[in-house]
């Protein structure tokens, strides 16, 4: 009779090596599959970028764009910050007035941190068509951040104290409209020396404050003189 073929006596060596191929690849997915999932969860809290990378250094640069404020800069692309140079009155308060401009009809959010990160952090939040509040930042839910809001009433029936890492925020305010965006400032004061640094920024998709997404957030380590 005829002899197998050499192609017929590599079958069952192809078959098994065709097979640890594909269970190679099918690992290989799933491990980066898990990756994914894990910088999209990461995503509220800075995001992988944020883990990866410290937040930048920002030193004050003119403020071209509006004459009330002496220095700006763009945590990312959607975004402007304002801030003025602060001032010291009695040896003791130092103050400074601060603007975020991001799109029309979508809320934003300006915040002090204590790491750097959203969580912990007291954020100024600003809704189109609706109200400037402070929030505490202790948690990634949405829920948890709307019913976080920081104001006579809840520090009184909460005992919720404004965290040490934050300066006094005071007179916020929003406005919207289609030539400025949104707009949202507020004062910044302290007691303590010099103001904190490390600030946190966001804006939403629309008025509804949910998450951020990966592209409109961002954080930074400002030189506020």
């Amino acid at each position: 009779g005829k002899l197998p073929s050499s192609s017929h006596k590599n079958f069952p060596l192809r078959i098994l090596l065709e097979t640890l191929l594909m269970m190679l690849t099918t690992n290989m997915f799933v491990v980066v599959l898990m990756m994914m999932m894990a910088m999209t969860a990461m995503g509220h809290e800075g995001g992988a970028h944020a883990m990866l990378t410290p937040p930048q250094e920002v030193a004050c640069s003119d403020a071209s764009s509006s004459s009330d404020f002496d220095c700006s800069f763009k945590p990312f692309s959607t975004m402007e910050f304002f801030w003025n140079k602060p001032t010291t009155t009695d040896n003791v308060t130092t103050t400074t007035r601060v603007m975020a401009k991001v799109p029309n009809g979508v809320w934003a959010a300006v915040g002090f941190s204590e790491s750097g990160f959203m969580i912990p952090a007291l954020a100024a939040v600003g809704i189109p068509g609706g109200d400037a509040q402070l929030h505490l930042m202790t948690s990634k839910s949405t829920p948890e951040i709307v019913a976080g809001v920081v104001n006579e009433t809840s520090m009184r029936l909460f005992w919720r104290n404004l965290p040490p890492y934050a300066p006094n925020m005071t007179d916020l305010a929003v406005t919207t409209s289609e030539t400025e965006g949104t707009v949202l400032t507020f004062n910044v004061s302290t007691t303590s020396g010099e103001i904190p640094n490390k600030v946190i920024f966001a804006h939403g998709s629309g008025s509804d404050l949910m998450y951020h997404g990966f592209f409109s957030k961002g954080m930074a380590t400002l030189k506020w003189g």
